[in-house]
């Protein structure tokens, strides 16, 4: 068939197409633009449908809620009509709003409050226990406790899953934290905490300052970040069981095996956070810190004549930037939560950190560089399984806490649990690469029984494994000068990396997950845990 007559019979289809919807030929053009919000929390909902009522016209809002698309005025008297997953359908008319920014508030809809009602329901039937149970999961899912009346305060109190924690250098630990929201200002915001440990005696603390460039719904988290904050913290920290950029807002418990190896921490840091529509983000900090070895750690360096010299403190000065990105990042904003959507698209970081002596008092002059990347993968029909991969580096000389270990890391996206049957400070390295992996059987037989399914009870398997090498220079055995020596717990990696795994189940109650850890290499280790029963919280 001819070319032209090709044009022809396609000009002829597409003119009957626009016939058949309704829509003129030659018509004038409105701009209906505006942004998708949370009618309950007033934060964005990103990827929400937009489209005219009986008509083939329409977008999708992008990853912050906002949106803009063309509507010929012959539709004018329309309704436009607003639909995302986990919200009420909600439609208005465009004769009222088209010629101003929307703002289109969408209500949540009612899914998870018949969970809950359901959990409740069988909480009453297992008793006063079951009860006192519901409420006790319920308190700590809300992690924060408004101070005074919940659509007026100023500040929260938290976070309840913080409040009392245990691990073996302070025993039990009490911890109490606020944070102010939008009502004292949409711009400027302080949070902090204070803790106390009962076997230690001694009292930790954190006070935060930041300011938002961007106007916040509620707090300074919400995506995308663009904050200027100014920290000062002291409190426990474990080379072993946490990464240098992390500040120390986790549950203690994660300091599992630490004992012995960790130090305590104070440090100043004045960082700024940058995260884009389009996925990049990147966190520039200076930081001046202080380690102070406790318990039966010690910075020891060995001298002339069989001399031991010891310190009682490390300074560091730092400055360095944390580059990530992550493939159309989006969140459900819910008051402090920030639950990531797109769980199967890959998140990358990299980092570099440049120790400086001689600068704010620091002791070491050194390079760091950190990559990871984590991605989801959905098996059909199975479930879904979570892989984590880091490559750390030290570049230059440094004492024993700034070397790498298989704990440090980056959390983002998905939940991949630490190393839990290793010492903190078992495995050193200057260069080292680890592997998580976790699957859930979001399909198979908990699945299958009604109950489970309904309360979301999965299966749970996961497998893990870090190995690294210490060169020369960092190994105070062969060049000792001016390197602390190694705990008596630390290790260097044989031929073979260290390898655990577990198998069990995961939110019970929506909270807990109970699992068999067993470690497979390195089970000759004085006083190695080779396999341990654990019950976790999973938030």
């Amino acid at each position: 068939m001819p070319y032209s007559e090709l044009m022809k019979k396609g000009s002829i289809l597409f003119f009957l197409l626009l016939v058949s919807t309704g829509i003129p030929v030659f018509t004038q053009n409105m701009l209906v633009r505006g942004v998708v919000v949370d009618a309950e929390y007033h934060t964005p909902v990103p990827y929400a449908a937009l489209f005219i009522q009986g008509f083939p016209v329409g977008t999708l809002a992008d990853n912050v809620g906002e949106f803009s698309f063309a509507v010929p005025d012959s539709l004018s008297g329309k309704q436009l009509m607003i639909a995302r997953d986990g919200f009420q359908l909600m439609s208005l008319s465009l004769d009222e709003h088209y010629t101003e920014e929307l703002i289109v508030a969408l209500q949540p809809q009612e899914h998870m409050d018949e969970i809950r009602a359901l959990q409740d329901s069988i909480a009453e039937s297992s008793g006063k226990f079951g009860v006192f149970l519901s409420k006790v999961v319920q308190f700590v899912e809300n992690d924060w406790i408004p101070l005074g009346d919940a659509e007026t305060n100023r500040f929260d109190l938290g976070r309840i899953q913080t409040f009392p924690t245990y691990n073996p250098i302070e025993g039990i630990r009490l911890r109490a934290g606020f944070a102010s929201n939008s009502r004292l200002s949409p711009h400027f915001f302080v949070n902090g905490y204070v803790a106390y440990g009962f076997i230690d005696k001694k009292i930790k603390y954190r006070g935060e300052a930041v300011y938002s460039f961007n106007k916040k719904a509620y707090h300074e988290d919400e995506f995308p970040k663009n904050n200027l904050r100014l920290a000062y913290e002291n409190d426990l920290y474990s080379p072993g069981d946490m990464h240098p950029f992390v500040m120390n807002d986790l549950l203690l418990i994660t300091i599992r095996r630490a004992k012995n190896e960790a130090t305590y921490r104070n440090f100043a840091e004045i960082n700024y956070e940058r995260e884009h529509k389009n996925g990049l983000a990147y966190t520039l900090k200076v930081r001046r810190s202080r380690f102070v070895p406790q318990g039966k750690l010690q910075f020891n360096r060995d001298f002339e004549e069989g001399k031991v010299l010891t310190s009682n403190k490390l300074n560091t000065a730092d400055v360095g930037l944390l580059l990530r990105y992550s493939v159309r990042e989006a969140y459900d904003q819910q008051k402090r939560k920030r639950i990531p959507l797109a769980m199967t698209l890959p998140v990358f970081f990299l980092s570099h950190t440049i120790g400086i002596n001689n600068f704010m008092g620091g002791e070491v002059a050194y390079h760091r560089t950190d990559f990871s990347a984590q991605k989801r993968f959905l098996l059909r029909g199975i479930g879904r399984l979570d892989v984590v991969g880091d490559v750390m580096k030290v570049w230059d000389k440094v004492p024993f806490p700034l070397l790498v270990y298989p704990n440090q890391r980056f959390r983002h996206r998905i939940e991949n649990n630490f190393f839990f049957l290793n010492r903190s400070l078992e495995f050193v390295a200057d260069e080292q690469y680890t592997l998580r992996m976790t699957f859930v059987g979001d399909d198979l037989l908990l699945a299958k029984i009604p109950i489970a399914d309904l309360l979301q009870i999965r299966e749970l398997l996961s497998l893990r494994a870090a190995y690294g090498r210490l060169s020369d220079k960092n190994n105070p055995e062969v060049s000792p000068d001016g390197l602390y020596r190694f705990p008596a717990v630390s290790h260097q990696y044989d031929n073979v990396p260290y390898i655990e795994g577990t198998i069990g189940i995961t939110n019970i109650l929506g909270l807990l997950r109970v699992e068999y850890v067993h470690r497979f290499t390195y089970r000759d280790h004085p006083n190695a845990l080779r396999g341990a029963f654990r019950v976790d919280v999973t938030l």
